[in-house]
């Protein structure tokens, strides 16, 4: 059986109509026909433009007390004779409406291995800037845990985003499966990252968004 699609039964029918105005009389005026009408094809509609992409700011956190104006630009804040397990965090920074965020300034200070800050110099300190694509990438340690009252703090990575036309965003990032995650008075479970073992090398990934 012949397959018919939209396209055959509209050539059909305009051949059916064309032969019954053939068989009318010659007097008729050409111009006395109505044109016939374009139905669009499904193939030739525009498509359907996606959703707009929307994403959840990233929630503020406390800043702490140990905070420095200062840092030096650098991406790289342990030294080799550093103890403690390497770490490679990395990750993005855009919009809520998902846009790149280039040429920002993200802050970032921690503790040592041994749970200490530096406040005399900037050890464990430094200031980052996003690439073109808002892509940013943090070599250091994982940060020690140190004592907050009478319990331990989870380990932790403060951060301090200034970008322009956004307010300052000031927030830290949490280790999944710290054993002192729960119960820490200060923690937000969307802050809390994932992340992986690699040849001694732990791996960890986030993704920031400012809203305006």
């Amino acid at each position: 059986m012949r397959d018919f699609n939209r396209r055959t039964f509209l050539g059909i029918g305009s051949s059916l109509i064309l032969a019954a105005c053939s068989g009318r009389a010659s007097s008729a005026p050409r111009d006395a026909l109505a044109p016939t009408p374009h139905i669009e094809d499904e193939d030739e509609l525009p498509p359907v433009p996606a959703a707009a992409c929307v994403a959840d700011p990233t929630a503020k956190n406390i800043e702490g007390p140990f905070y420095k104006k200062g840092a030096p630009h650098r991406s790289v804040l342990a030294d080799p004779k550093d103890a403690g397990e390497r770490l490679l965090l990395a990750g993005t920074l855009r919009s809520t409406t998902c846009a790149a965020i280039a040429g920002a300034t993200i802050d970032v200070w921690q503790a040592n291995a041994a749970g200490e800050y530096d406040l005399d110099g900037f050890r464990f300190r430094g200031a980052l800037t996003t690439d073109p694509k808002g892509r940013w990438e943090l070599r250091s340690v994982v940060p020690g845990r140190y004592l907050n009252g009478d319990r331990y703090r989870p380990a932790h990575i403060h951060i301090k985003i200034k970008a322009k036309g956004f307010p300052v965003l000031t927030t830290q990032l949490y280790f999944a499966g710290d054993p002192y995650n729960d119960g820490d008075p200060f923690i937000d479970p969307s802050l809390i990252m994932q992340h992986s073992l690699e040849k001694e090398l732990r791996r960890a990934r986030f993704d920031f968004v400012l809203a305006a």
